[in-house]
């Protein structure tokens, strides 16, 4: 269940908020558990309730112990900017826009229909150009990719030590009937009740014929 504020934690003042815990709110009050219960959910160690919920905490990752949380907490005041200036560096269109992980002047881009570019990003106020060669594309996913006005590439991400093992990932659609790695799972299963071979075509399409995967790529 949502704590019936957690919709402030997206307000916009910069000040600092509680942030809505799990256990004081894990349990509606006309549920059937018992108070008991859920006062031995509560009472749990923190190494406990993170075992059982998403595994041990460690330096990369937190884990709320069910005790208030403060966000922005700091004595200085968060002074917003005056205003906002814009550089045009570019006329392409493009998806998605990552910065290359090793921290340069560089940054990846991708189009809808599934190729991703490798460019070069001017200096601050040195009005120079976008360094993008749309001809020679970092890597080339069309083939795999399943483009059309609602489908296509959707996302990416760089592994943080790409520069030494060159993985990265991509999230995209595409079509059983095109690529063998679309693989995923059926809305329409055997878990619901639910037989795809039942079900009418859809302009066209077969059921479950169009997916959304996550894939993993590694570059020479």
């Amino acid at each position: 269940r949502c704590d019936p504020y957690s919709g402030e934690l997206f307000t916009i003042q910069s000040t600092a908020r509680s942030v809505p815990v799990l256990c004081n709110s894990a349990i509606p009050a006309n549920s059937s558990q018992s108070k008991a219960s859920l006062h031995d959910f509560c009472s749990q160690s923190k190494t406990d309730f993170c075992n059982a919920f998403g595994g041990a905490s460690n330096n990369e990752s937190v884990c709320f112990e069910g005790e208030p949380v403060v966000l922005n907490n700091t004595d200085t005041p968060v002074i917003p900017p005056h205003g906002l200036c814009l550089e045009k560096i570019g006329n392409g269109s493009y998806l998605n826009m990552v910065a290359h992980p090793d921290g340069s002047s560089r940054a990846f881009f991708s189009s809808q229909m599934g190729k991703v570019w490798l460019a070069t990003i001017p200096e601050e106020g040195s009005g120079g150009q976008l360094e993008l060669d749309e001809s020679s594309p970092f890597v080339d996913l069309t083939d795999q990719v399943y483009f059309d006005t609602q489908f296509g590439m959707m996302g990416m991400t760089f592994h943080p030590n790409f520069a030494n093992n060159g993985r990265f990932f991509a999230s995209f659609n595409c079509d059983k009937d095109k690529w063998s790695g679309c693989n995923g799972i059926c809305s329409c299963n055997s878990n619901v009740n639910c037989d795809p071979s039942k079900i009418r075509t859809s302009n066209g399409a077969q059921p479950c014929q169009y997916q959304t995967v996550i894939a993993e790529y590694t570059a020479n």
